[in-house]
């Protein structure tokens, strides 16, 4: 009897993944990621029910928020991913992957998809369509997706940095959690630790772990450099600072007299705070730091501070998820 393949087996041994093998793999993502849109869901129940308000309240300042400013949060986020696109592509064309620019488009759209997964890993799972678009083998498109994961987080550090300066007492805590972020990336991004663990291990798994790691760190070795890293930025930046205005689009839709220095700090240091935790989506960590934030730095009330948070979250980590899978099962049509 065939024995079923994980989602870690099937690429640690690179075997051609084929319709059914990855229908299943991405169902299995999508039944995780459902489940942790509904614990976030649960959260939003939380801080609303334990806001001064309670639920109706925070309930009833959303549904008389002004939707057209609202609206704009969503424009942003939008542009935001549109942006870094354009990363996306130019990490391709380093690689030599050639495909169309609309099924591009809807393969890197269908990754945000897997942005609630543990450090969006789940995102590896693109890399299959782009291996069966491309024809190009899976483990030299690997880097691409850790790249584009990576450069993401950079953006991410280095606008939270600039705007750490503003507000210095923060500025410690901003570097000591942007520098424990970089470190997981260290492996991936660099072949000195895959030397020594090569060197270390022995038996079929060092085979493996040999023959694909050479193949990966030959394609990343393409794209770890400089110039590479600095085109990036270019685009991270950019798109970091469009995500962060959802807050502050969601606060002034509440009637809130916010301006957006305060707001950009507000919802970068209750994302880093988020991400600290290791929670998948950074669901529960970040919304109440950020509800807790928004109620000190605007001086509102738990309720306002509350429904804001919901507000934004929507407009970024829902909003993001649900285009996602909507393009994720459009590009299932590349497996027929």
């Amino acid at each position: 009897m065939k024995k079923n393949k994980s989602f870690l087996y099937s690429i640690m041994h690179q075997e051609k993944v084929n319709k059914k093998e990855y229908l299943k793999l991405t169902r299995s993502i999508m039944i995780f990621v459902a489940t942790i849109l509904i614990i976030s869901f649960i959260v939003f129940i939380g801080i609303s029910f334990f806001s001064k308000g309670g639920i109706l309240q925070v309930i009833n300042y959303i549904y008389n928020s002004n939707l057209y400013i609202y609206s704009l949060a969503f424009l942003f986020e939008f542009l935001s991913i549109f942006i870094r696109f354009f990363k996306w592509k130019y990490f391709l064309r380093i690689l030599g992957i050639k495909i169309s620019k609309i099924k591009n488009f809807i393969i890197y759209l269908s990754l945000y998809s897997m942005n609630l997964t543990p450090g969006k890993i789940g995102r590896v799972a693109s890399a299959y369509t782009l291996n069966r678009v491309s024809k190009i083998r899976f483990v030299s498109i690997l880097p691409v997706v850790s790249m584009d994961i990576f450069t993401d987080f950079l953006g991410l550090i280095i606008i939270s940095i600039i705007i750490g300066f503003f507000f210095i007492n923060y500025l410690p805590l901003i570097i000591g959690i942007d520098i424990l972020l970089l470190l997981p990336f260290l492996f991936i991004l660099n072949p000195w630790l895959f030397k020594i663990l090569k060197n270390l291990l022995k038996g079929r798994f060092a085979d493996v772990f040999t023959l694909y790691g050479d193949e990966y760190f030959a394609s990343q070795s393409k794209l770890n450099n400089t110039k590479t890293y600095i085109v990036s930025v270019f685009f991270t930046i950019p798109s970091a600072i469009f995500t962060s205005l959802s807050l502050y689009f969601s606060l002034l839709a509440l009637h809130v007299n916010a301006d957006i220095l305060n707001s950009m700090f507000v919802y970068l240091i209750s994302i880093l705070i988020g991400i600290l935790s290791f929670i998948p989506g950074t669901i529960g960590s970040a919304d109440i730091a950020m509800t807790t934030f928004i109620s000190g730095t605007f001086n509102v009330s738990s309720t306002i501070a509350a429904a804001a948070t919901i507000m934004t979250r929507i407009a970024t980590l829902w909003f993001g998820v649900i285009i996602g899978s909507i393009f994720l099962f459009y590009a299932f049509k590349y497996w027929k």
